[in-house]
């Protein structure tokens, strides 16, 4: 079963949209909705499903990675 990621991204906001995502899955695992060691969606499925590019998803991903 694929975690439900569904950030309201907004590309008019001066945030970049990779930072929204990632500000987005941290809060989510920050409060237990997305429990420790869940498996999040490849890059391509969230891509996909959120309609961004894979450069997107994979720099928040990034950005989750560095910060454990």
């Amino acid at each position: 079963m694929m975690l439900e990621i569904t950030p309201g991204l907004d590309n008019d906001k001066e945030e970049a949209l990779y930072i929204q995502l990632y500000d987005y899955i941290r809060s989510e695992i920050e409060s237990g909705k997305i429990p420790p060691e869940s498996k999040l969606p490849s890059q391509r499925k969230l891509a996909g499903h959120l309609e961004v590019s894979r450069n997107t998803v994979d720099a928040a991903y990034q950005q989750l990675l560095a910060e454990g």
